[in-house]
This record gives C-alpha cells, sequence and structure tokens, in this order.
C-alpha cells in the first residue's frame, strides 16, 4: 500500500525580543535582543539541510528577521511571504508593519503574500477578542489547506498568542475544547503539525525547544 502523503506545517514562535523598537518603528514593532540573536543562530543550526517549500511570516520585523535566521541553512530558500493575516493579536489598527524594501534589511527574498487570506485590512485589526482570533486563525489554516498540496513543507513564523489559535484551529477540537488547549510557546520553539490524504488533522509536537539546550539557562528568564 502506498504511504499516505502530507502537507506539513512547521510553526516557529518568533525570538526574543527586545524591550523597544528602533527609532523609526513603533516600540511594538520590536528588534530581536541579543539572547533572540543567540535563539536564531541556534534554530538555524537546526533546520540545516532542510528543504521548505513556502515560508509564511507575520510582518513585524522580529518574525522576518527569525526567518532569516532559519533559513539560513537550510537546503531550499523559497521567497519569504508577508502575510497580514499572521500580525499578532493586539496590534494597533492601520499598523502593516514596514515595507518590503525595509524588511529586505532582515532577510533575503522578502515578497508580500499573493493573497488575502483573512477578509479585508478592517477584520484583521478587528480580531481581538478570542472568538475572533480563533476565526482569523481557522481561516489562516484554511488556506493553507487550499493553496499547497500533499507532499509538501511549509514554515509560518509568527506570534504567541496568535500561534495558540493556530495550533488550537488545526486539528477538529470543539469549541469547548479549545478554552483547555492553552499552552506558552517559548521564542523559537518549533510545533508541527500536518494535514493528510486521508483527511485527518495531526499534530505531531509542540513547543520544542530542543535546538535551545545551550540556551536555557537564559531562557528560564523570560518563561
Amino acid at each position: 500500500m502506498a504511504e499516505k502523503k502530507h502537507l506539513e506545517i512547521y510553526y516557529i514562535r518568533h525570538a526574543d525580543r527586545a524591550g523597544t523598537g528602533s527609532g523609526d518603528r513603533p516600540k511594538y514593532d520590536n528588534d530581536l535582543s541579543e539572547l533572540g540573536h543567540a535563539q536564531g543562530r541556534a534554530l538555524s543550526e537546526r533546520f540545516a539541510g532542510m528543504h521548505f517549500d513556502a515560508v509564511l511570516t507575520s510582518p513585524m520585523v522580529r518574525c522576518v528577521e527569525t526567518c532569516g535566521y532559519a533559513l539560513a541553512k537550510c537546503a531550499h530558500r523559497p521567497p519569504v511571504e508577508i502575510c497580514q493575516a499572521l500580525i499578532e493579536k493586539g496590534t494597533p489598527a492601520g499598523y502593516h508593519g514596514q515595507s518590503l524594501d525595509y524588511l529586505s534589511r532582515y532577510c533575503e527574498g522578502v515578497c508580500a503574500c499573493p493573497d488575502a487570506v483573512f477578509g479585508g485590512e478592517a477584520q484583521i485589526f478587528e480580531s481581538q477578542t478570542k472568538a475572533e482570533c480563533l476565526e482569523r486563525a481557522a481561516a489562516f489554516n484554511d488556506y493553507l489547506r487550499r493553496r499547497f498540496a500533499f507532499g509538501q513543507r511549509i514554515l509560518v513564523c509568527s506570534h504567541g498568542t496568535l500561534g495558540n489559535s493556530i495550533l488550537q484551529t488545526a486539528v477538529s477540537l470543539r469549541r469547548e475544547e479549545i478554552a483547555d488547549f492553552i499552552f506558552t510557546l517559548y521564542y523559537t520553539s518549533v510545533s508541527k503539525y500536518k494535514f493528510s490524504e486521508d483527511g485527518r488533522e495531526r499534530i505531531s509536537f509542540v513547543n520544542d525547544i530542543s535546538h535551545l539546550h545551550g540556551l536555557m539557562g537564559n531562557i528560564e528568564d523570560k518563561m
């Protein structure tokens, strides 16, 4: 019997962020901290030699910069698509992140996601309640299913709060179960889930930080 193919999604939370943004950005669009850069280098070793068919990221600088680290030693480096639907819950309305030219300082090959993943601009920034955030996350997972094929591997980089919703809606939990499926996503943690040809959804692992073994003392201070 032929082995069933999967659409594999690797979800990473951005690396540790500095306390403020730079002078030309608002304070909530942070650079990576010194620890964040160390975490990013560890992430690049973890993904060394891997092949991703597509990369989608939040427009925030800390996520784009984390993608640069994640792809640094990959066997294949696809364009890094800036996806507005991945912006963190609670970002002030109307802030889209910086231009593609600006973000290219932090990661090579950035481009705009070719599709409107979740409604219009207003709908993204209105998705601030738990239920609305889950709706946006579910729309993002539906988009991955529609756009990509079984046998492909996708890298997604976003944030902690939205990441919870993305992982929660990756599997068909009942609404009353979702409230109990909450966890802290650590900086540069890797979670993997997959959609299968047989229609089943599977979470392979969540919140793995094994690549940060040498940094555990610093990480514990951030938990």
